[in-house]
């Protein structure tokens, strides 16, 4: 990607406008970058996937610094929600010329996210997926992970509130979502809007391999908000917990276990879009 990333450098500067690039080394990096960040910046372009796009809205915390991405990683599910471009030049054009846009974030025991988050299988496959994880991952990688918490999943106990009330308590898993893609191309959260004001929250019984075929054939299908015992709620405030040690992933990273807090946080971030008479 560093070649691409000269590549719009030299562009920008062509333009008379300046750019300046740095390389993440590891995993956090991100974040320690965008907090040093200086408060005159104009723009900011992330590029990689939504772990790295994750932790550069967290070291940005409440710096409203319009951001971009180019996306590289597996899923790049914001990008996708955005339309964000994969051509350079439309890259440099959102960059010099693109709109703001605010966005909603949700925040788990203070950490924040853009896209997704998960209580249970999901998040299962990616604590295990983190444990063998070297560089950069395509779906591949998740095929072992996967079949091997498909084998070994034991359904935790969850118990979720919403807005106060609680709608699900029972063995099963739980998505959260602030965009309607779900990774795998799975359209969990129906009526997601990143700029609504409120997170989607999606709730499965389970309790067998058998059941969650099942879950995973209806999310397939786009039958499963109202089929099989789902609980389906927009709000803006949820609170998970249970008695069993239950994994949590945000953006698709590993986030501890539960008990959780997680609240919507309106229009929280900023990030650059191209018109469509300017993609021409």
């Amino acid at each position: 990607m560093i070649p691409l990333v000269r590549d719009i450098g030299s562009i920008i500067r062509a333009n008379g406008d300046s750019f300046e690039w740095t390389a993440t080394a590891e995993s956090g990096h991100a974040i320690q970058l965008a907090s040093q960040l200086d408060a005159d910046v104009d723009a900011l372009l992330i590029v990689g996937g939504d772990g790295t796009v994750n932790e550069v809205v967290n070291g940005l915390a409440d710096r409203k610094i319009p951001c971009a991405i180019l996306r590289t990683g597996t899923e790049n599910l914001l990008a996708r929600a955005l339309d964000m471009p994969e051509c350079i030049d439309q890259v440099v054009q959102t960059l010099l010329r693109g709109r703001i846009s605010s966005l909603d974030a949700g925040e788990i025991n203070g950490r924040r996210f853009l896209a997704v988050a998960g209580a249970g299988f999901d998040a299962e496959c990616v604590a295990r997926m983190e444990k063998i994880r070297s560089g950069h991952i395509t779906h591949l990688h998740y095929v072992w992970p996967i079949l091997h918490t498909f084998c070994a999943h034991r359904f935790p106990l969850l118990q979720v509130e919403a807005d106060g009330h609680q709608i699900f308590d029972d063995r099963g898993l739980v998505f959260i979502g602030n965009v309607r893609r779900y990774g795998g191309g799975f359209h969990i959260y129906a009526n997601a809007r990143y700029d609504d004001g409120l997170l989607d929250v999606c709730a499965l019984p389970c309790t067998t391999r058998r059941a969650l075929t099942k879950h995973v054939w209806r999310i397939f299908r786009h039958w499963h908000i109202g089929r099989g015992g789902a609980v389906y709620r927009q709000c803006r405030d949820i609170r998970i917990v249970s008695p069993d040690t239950v994994p949590v992933q945000v953006d698709g990273e590993y986030a501890g276990t539960l008990p959780i807090e997680c609240r919507v946080l309106p229009n929280a971030v900023q990030f650059l879009r191209l018109d469509k008479q300017l993609r021409q």
